[in-house]
């Protein structure tokens, strides 16, 4: 009977070894940083909070969410993101903003300081797109930008910025890549907009 019990615990050390499960890979939204050269000086005395976005749910999750065809949805299982996107390119806009020194200061939403104008933020679209056949695959970013008076709630400008960008590795990887690729390119945008409203 205690060889049987021996023989038991060994067989299952070794098949609970054997079942290792597989790694999942974090990947990171990060953006190229920007040339902020020659940029204009009117809103160098004022103040500017960018608020948190506003998306899907699906984009304030740590899944990493892909399109097949026209409307099959589906979800890396070994990927995922290390911070959701939502937060992410919020923060990537509020870095990139920043650094452009078109502002007096630029602070998040949690600052308690006062400011002179908000930033709201609409992510409409983070996404990869597969063709039916997965053999094609494009990233597609849309963010919209509105910029409001804080003492009177009106709205300053608005605009909405869009980047596709072929994928070349067809996989999260590929798919990572081409929306950082799409992310600075709506970035580019952005400053160049808010650039020109500053004039």
């Amino acid at each position: 009977m205690k060889k049987i019990l021996i023989l038991l615990g060994i067989i299952l050390l070794l098949s609970g070894c054997t079942n290792i499960k597989p790694s999942i890979t974090e990947y990171r939204i990060v953006a190229s940083a920007l040339k902020t050269d020659n940029f204009a000086n009117a809103c160098k005395n004022k103040s500017l909070k960018i608020a948190q976005a506003f998306s899907s749910s699906s984009l304030m999750s740590l899944k990493m969410d892909y399109v097949q065809g026209e409307s099959k949805n589906f979800s890396y299982s070994q990927a995922h993101w290390n911070e959701s996107p939502n937060h992410s390119v919020t923060m990537e806009i509020f870095k990139e903003i920043r650094d452009s020194k078109l502002f007096k200061n630029v602070q998040i939403s949690k600052s308690r300081s006062k400011n002179n104008l908000n930033l709201e933020i609409n992510i409409e679209d983070f996404l990869q797109y597969y063709s039916e056949d997965l053999k094609e695959s494009y990233a597609n970013v849309v963010i919209s930008l509105t910029l409001i008076d804080t003492k009177t709630n009106i709205v300053l400008a608005a605009k909405t910025f869009s980047s596709k960008v072929n994928v070349n590795t067809l996989n999260a990887y590929g798919g990572t890549k081409a929306l950082n690729s799409a992310l600075s390119d709506v970035l580019t945008q952005n400053i160049e907009w808010l650039n020109g409203v500053c004039k």
